[in-house]
């Protein structure tokens, strides 16, 4: 299932995530998340061959990622969410700082997961929930499984779950095009699910490697990088060092 990079080709930036904000349609499509940070990142490095943004499945990422003779790069992912084959490569600073949180229609409160116990929770198709896991394994709490986020978001509005989990990014893309009439209502985990964003190379050049790992540093605090992520709400971790305080952003 892996591609190899062929020398002098360039290379390919994968991301998993095909809804706004990381990836948007029709004529906003270079104004998602995946689309700005290749820009940003390709103008950065100054590298002289390509990188090519490709959006895929979940499953086929960690595919990918796991044969050894991967080359590139992938984007928006916290190794802690990937297997041990699948996380190897250099790990760039953060790119953004998010949460998975409990998405409803009317206020959910909660102080544990046992308040939740009883009710109907929409999930993602192979994905893990570690906290709910338990719960679901043991029918304390009912999963129901759809396609995508926007598929979820419907079934929560139509009364068919009580509530979703999702991350705040995925939230801010996607509440919109669920089309629901009434305001969708989020509140953290008791203890709170943070996702830190990162980049991981793969490349077999320790020069390219580096030049990238400074690059990635340098978008991810630019005022270019903070402009798109402010744009829906989110935020990166503070930037301290020189190098990552310049803005890549070309001047014309």
């Amino acid at each position: 299932m892996a591609i190899a990079q062929e020398p002098g080709t360039g290379y390919v930036v994968l991301n998993s995530y095909s809804q706004p904000p990381f990836v948007q349609a029709g004529e906003a499509a270079e104004s998602g998340l995946a689309p700005t940070f290749v820009r940003l990142l390709r103008d950065a490095s100054k590298l002289p061959v390509p990188l090519t943004l490709e959006t895929v499945p979940r499953k086929r990422l960690e595919l990918r990622l796991e044969g050894p003779r991967f080359q590139g790069l992938a984007v928006f992912l916290a190794p802690e969410f990937l297997s041990e084959e699948a996380r190897a490569g250099k790990w760039s600073v953060p790119l953004l700082v998010d949460e998975n949180v409990l998405v409803s229609l009317r206020p959910l409160p909660m102080s544990s997961p046992e308040d939740l116990v009883g009710m109907r929770f929409g999930a993602i198709a192979g994905h893990i929930y570690r906290v709910l896991g338990p719960y679901v394994e043991a029918r304390k709490i009912k999963r129901e499984d759809a396609p995508d986020h926007v598929s979820n978001l419907k079934k929560l509005c139509l009364g068919r779950v009580d509530f979703v989990v999702m991350s705040r990014s995925e939230l801010a893309g996607s509440g919109e095009l669920a089309g629901c009439l009434q305001p969708f209502k989020w509140r953290s985990f008791p203890e709170p699910q943070v996702i830190v964003r990162r980049v991981v190379i793969r490349v077999p050049d320790a020069r390219v490697t580096d030049r990238l790992l400074a690059a990635t540093e340098a978008v991810a605090c630019s005022p270019a990088w903070h402009a798109a992520l402010q744009r829906h709400q989110l935020s990166t971790v503070g930037c301290n060092s020189p190098r990552s305080a310049q803005d890549p952003t070309p001047r014309r």
